[in-house]
């Protein structure tokens, strides 16, 4: 039997003011959800893929006229977000001190000059990656909490057809497409895509009550 190693696996959140970022100067209130972060090392180059608000894109452009973001490559209208391709140093950069310690970015965010990180990373490496990221960044709030996966994954079909509603507006209010109409859309019944919704709003709303719990019971 394979020997099991001492060596668990965290869940970090950390609350930074990162000075050497464009996310210091960028004041507003409207959230800018980080989708991926691609580096580029041989160029020294950060490749940042963002959803914003328009008022949060004028934001981040002003920001680039300033010489705070060193590239924008790309800008298009997601629904009623702005999709925007942008880029800064790797150097200095919050994932290269995370790459360095092995740790991997489950998501992250920026607002009101804050960075907000949650980062998977063994324990033993927590320390050495806290004291890299105090060298460029002011740390305001870390909370560290066993790392739990959440089981009731959501099936392709159940993913596929949320991703399809959420983006033709199925949850806005008021909504923007029927039932029946996205069915049509997908080539299923009404009732089967019923069937596939409530699953996944299940499964959606057991994950959000459990992680609560857990991050009561931390506190």
């Amino acid at each position: 039997m394979r020997n099991f190693s001492n060596y668990p696996i965290k869940l970090v959140t950390l609350h930074i003011i990162h000075e050497n970022c464009w996310s210091r100067y960028y004041l507003n209130d409207d959230l800018v959800k980080i989708l991926d972060l691609i580096p580029y090392m041989e160029k020294n180059l950060l490749r940042v893929f963002a959803i914003t608000s328009e008022k949060g894109y004028k934001t981040i452009e002003k920001l680039k006229f300033d010489g705070k973001i060193k590239e924008i490559f790309n800008v298009y209208r997601n629904g009623n977000g702005i999709f925007v391709d942008l880029a800064r140093d790797f150097d200095s950069s919050v994932l290269s001190i995370i790459n360095k310690n092995n740790g991997i970015v489950l998501n992250t965010a920026k607002y009101e000059g804050m960075e907000i990180w949650n980062i998977l990373i063994y324990e033993h490496k927590i320390n050495r990656m806290l004291k890299e990221l105090d060298e460029i960044a002011q740390i305001e709030k870390i909370k560290i909490s066993d790392h739990i996966p959440l089981t009731n994954t959501l099936s392709d079909n159940e993913l596929k057809i949320l991703s399809i509603a959420y983006e033709n507006g199925y949850f806005d209010y008021p909504r923007k497409i029927k039932s029946g109409e996205l069915a049509n859309l997908l080539g299923i019944s009404q009732s089967t895509l019923i069937y596939y919704l409530r699953n996944a709003e299940r499964k959606i709303i057991g994950q959000f009550l459990r992680k609560s719990r857990m991050e009561q019971t931390d506190e």
